[in-house]
């Protein structure tokens, strides 16, 4: 069965790096490009971050096109201090020896227009380029064959604000576009993100390829972590939004009524969930998106542990 093909837009911290090593070693899938955002560092490290991987992991083939540097309305946010200065933790890598192949936006634009309905697009970071893409040529998400996205709090706590997942937080109004597209988005947000756990010592046993690299990365992102949640480890939000796409089947997903606050001093960035009983579906708010709300957390582990951490 030939492999689907996948675009990864990404703002490449450490989890953006995990799922982009493990998009790497998925047959399933075919990377055929990578754009860049701006959201857990600025998109100059986003950029540098995805090259310099790309290069070391030994697919430094796969093009990377710089997008958006700041979000549509509000001022630009970042998470440096989960991880890392660079956004890749203690991890060291060689600089690249390629650059930008072009604009982002104009990448998922072409690449989408050219091959409707065989591309799986994966959003691990803010929305803006999606967003972006999605108002200069109205409809164009729906190109994609499905449009997987690591964001929002559905019916959990958010993890930036009392009611918002970062990447919404970073550009809610990107959010907010996206979602209202009529794209088929499948939205991986902590519902099922915060189900999956990386124990420290889990990480610190592997001795695979990639192993080392992940404990330098993922070593403040775990000190920060471990802290708020009681246990040594880290979520590892933007691997399981790309085992979505992966590995459909360790996913149970609800289609639920949903859209964004874009504004508001305690709710930017909210998913909002309209399940009133006596709304038709005329009268709700946002629209139908194929929300994940259980994730088989062991066998999606077991899956990821095989493919990037040990040999």
């Amino acid at each position: 069965m030939p492999a689907t093909p996948l675009i990864m837009d990404v703002d490449t911290g450490v989890d953006d790096a995990l799922a982009l090593l493990l998009a790497l070693a998925s047959p399933e899938v075919e990377l055929v490009g990578v754009s860049t955002v701006a959201g857990n560092v600025p998109l100059s490290r986003t950029t540098d971050n995805t090259l310099r991987l790309l290069q070391w992991a030994g697919r430094a083939d796969v093009p990377v096109y710089a997008g958006a540097e700041r979000p549509l309305v509000r001022d630009a946010v970042a998470a440096a201090d989960v991880h890392g200065a660079t956004g890749l933790g203690a991890a060291q890598l060689p600089e690249a020896r390629t650059s930008s192949a072009g604009d982002g936006v104009e990448f998922l634009l072409k690449t989408l227009q050219a091959r409707p309905g065989e591309i799986i697009l994966a959003a691990t970071g803010p929305l803006t380029n999606l967003a972006r893409a999605e108002a200069q040529v109205p409809g164009v998400l729906r190109q994609a064959r499905q449009v997987v996205i690591m964001g929002g709090a559905v019916r959990v706590p958010g993890n930036i604000t009392p009611t918002a997942e970062f990447n919404f937080y970073a550009d809610p109004h990107a959010a907010r576009q996206v979602l209202a597209s009529e794209a088929e988005l499948v939205l991986v947000g902590l519902d099922a993100t915060h189900q999956v756990w990386l124990a420290q010592a889990a990480l610190q046993a592997c001795t695979g390829p990639y192993a080392a690299f992940c404990r330098a990365a993922c070593e403040p992102v775990i000190a920060f972590e471990s802290v708020h949640y009681g246990s040594a480890g880290m979520h590892v939000h933007d691997p399981v939004a790309l085992g979505a796409a992966l590995w459909p089947q360790l996913f149970r997903t609800q289609q639920l009524w949903v859209d964004v606050e874009a504004s508001g001093e305690l709710a930017a960035g909210q998913v909002v969930v309209d399940q009133r009983a006596l709304a038709s579906d005329q009268e709700r708010l946002g629209r139908p998106v194929a929300c994940a709300v259980d994730v088989e957390q062991a066998r999606f582990l077991e899956l990821f542990t095989e493919r990037v951490l040990t040999p």
